[in-house]
């Protein structure tokens, strides 16, 4: 048994990074990751996993693969400047005033939406799955043999 899992192991660690990026691209489908920049993380999650089962599948395939997949460890870096962006704007206190009819200032709540709920900042460090993923897939691909 030993034998054969080394022969396959980088067919193992490509296959289970597939995997990672099918179960992020539900997670990421799920939350609703779907407006604006925030469209570009399941894009690179579904190309990850497309770009994992070229460099198995298709002869030769593999050096776009391993192409894409660091391409897609890049967007896990641009997803993490968005999310401390976001989480340090979270951070930051509020500077409108909310005044009443009458002319009398309240200081505004920082962290509050509109209809008052407090906003919870995105995770900062969970676009970083991505260049994991991404990076892990192409080491698998660049070491495995044909």
């Amino acid at each position: 048994m030993r034998e054969v899992l080394v022969k396959r192991f980088p067919d193992l660690v490509a296959l289970f990074t597939a995997m990672g990026f099918l179960t992020l691209l539900a997670e990421l489908l799920l939350t609703g990751h779907t407006e604006g920049i925030q469209a570009l993380a399941p894009l690179a999650a579904g190309m990850g996993a497309g770009a994992v089962l070229l460099g198995l599948w298709v002869r030769g395939g593999w050096l776009w693969a391993v192409g894409l997949l660091l391409l897609v460890g890049g967007t896990g870096l641009v997803g993490l400047v968005q999310h401390v962006e976001e989480a340090l704007e979270a951070l930051a206190p509020a500077t409108v005033q909310l005044v009443d009819e009458e002319g009398r200032e309240y200081p505004a709540y920082p962290g509050l939406g509109e209809q008052g709920e407090k906003e919870t900042p995105p995770p900062p460090l969970a676009p970083l799955a991505l260049s994991g993923l991404g990076l892990l897939g192409a080491m698998a691909l660049y070491v495995r043999r044909p």
